[in-house]
């Protein structure tokens, strides 16, 4: 993750904000990789189950995970940092045949 490695180097609330940022990333790829696994429109019909279900499952252990480092950082910071411009990714497309969620 770009930035959160340079961060690690700095200031405990820097680190939490970049911690939060990879978070918010990772959940948005985990929703992101569920809808596509489940998706009618969007689903890949050439996956089989079981590699779309191990893509969602290494999906959510990554949003996991940066959400812990993320907790953890906020515990030892004592606060939840605001107002650093922290938030969703742009949408991409929505469903509808020929297109993607993306």
């Amino acid at each position: 993750m770009p930035g959160f490695e340079a961060a690690q180097e700095g200031s405990l609330e820097a680190r939490t904000i970049a911690a939060h940022r990879a978070y918010v990333i990772a959940l948005v790829a985990w929703e992101r990789t569920v809808h596509r696994a489940t998706c009618p429109v969007c689903r890949s019909q050439q996956l089989p189950n079981e590699q779309q279900q191990r893509l969602c499952d290494a999906a959510e252990a990554e949003k996991e995970r940066c959400r812990a480092a993320f907790r953890e950082l906020c515990d030892q910071l004592g606060f939840v940092p605001t107002g650093h411009g922290i938030g969703l990714p742009a949408e991409g497309q929505s469903c509808s045949p020929g297109g993607s969620a993306s």
